[in-house]
């Protein structure tokens, strides 16, 4: 793993005309490979900025390394996704969590039947809604650990390439899809579980005592699941297809000039 501490004396050396006694520079732990050409990636904490450097320690022209800042900001942005928001994801409880919405479900279905038809629908409905989010969660937590995986072996080879890059980013294609659909399946069958749970709660009230401890089982899912009275609700369905249908690649063309804007390498 490449460190600051580590760093060849010409790369050192090179690197200070660019930064200042506030800043403290860092280096991504390993080179990136484009194009038959290596380069370094530098940050300037607390500065929003960086600087790439070639394996000679000569600095290329802000115009020579358009593609290769994009590849580099875009490995990072993947990983940083992942550590922050992958991880969480992947450790969450939701295998339990949703076998045990399983388990309450069917137990509805036997201690509480035979279902009024109305019910039976929605019932047949939500029924498959927790091996969705099994099924999802899965492929969540295999996506993280490729991520993991491949973020390990390039900072031991200390190099990344453009198909780790490609790699990278169809792991966090894969972990986002994953999460909406999910939560998609939340949002769409939000009716028929509020309708579950009402009849749930009405069984209640005749001193059903199948009925209080299912509905006491079933709170923590109604108000926990995704639904309409979600902060992000309103936009979901642009988010959605965004997310599922759109490529990425191309969404990312309008805010390269975000990457772009924050290279201190020099302009020509």
């Amino acid at each position: 793993m490449i460190r600051m501490h580590n760093l060849p004396e010409n790369i050192k050396d090179a690197l200070k005309p660019y930064y200042n006694e506030n800043e403290k520079p860092d280096v991504f732990p390993a080179k990136f490979l484009f194009k038959g050409e290596l380069y370094y990636y530098f940050t300037f904490a607390p500065a929003a900025e960086q600087l790439i450097l070639r394996n000679d320690g000569s600095t290329p022209f802000f115009g020579e390394i358009k593609e290769e800042a994009l590849l580099a900001n875009n490995f990072n942005v993947c990983i940083e996704k992942f550590v922050h928001i992958g991880a969480k994801w992947a450790t969450a409880n939701r295998l339990g969590n949703y076998e045990n919405y399983k388990n309450i479900l069917g137990q509805i279905e036997r201690k509480l039947g035979p279902l009024p038809e109305h019910i039976q629908k929605a019932y047949d409905v939500v029924k498959d809604v927790p091996d969705i989010i099994i099924e999802n969660q899965h492929q969540i937590v295999d996506a993280v650990k490729k991520a993991d995986d491949l973020w390990k072996v390039a900072s031991d080879k200390e190099l990344v390439t453009d198909l780790d890059e490609e790699k990278m980013e169809s792991y966090l294609v894969e972990m986002i899809q994953a999460q909406v659909r999910q939560n998609d399946i939340q949002i769409k069958t939000e009716n028929e579980r509020k309708l579950i749970s009402e009849f749930v709660s009405s069984k209640k009230k005749r001193f059903n005592l199948n009925a209080c401890i299912l509905s006491i089982r079933l709170k923590p899912f109604d108000k926990n699941m995704f639904s309409s009275s979600h902060e992000h609700a309103g936009e979901w369905d642009e988010f959605r297809d965004m997310a599922l249908y759109s490529n990425r690649k191309a969404e990312e063309v309008k805010d390269h000039y975000l990457v772009f804007d924050s290279l201190r390498n020099p302009k020509e």
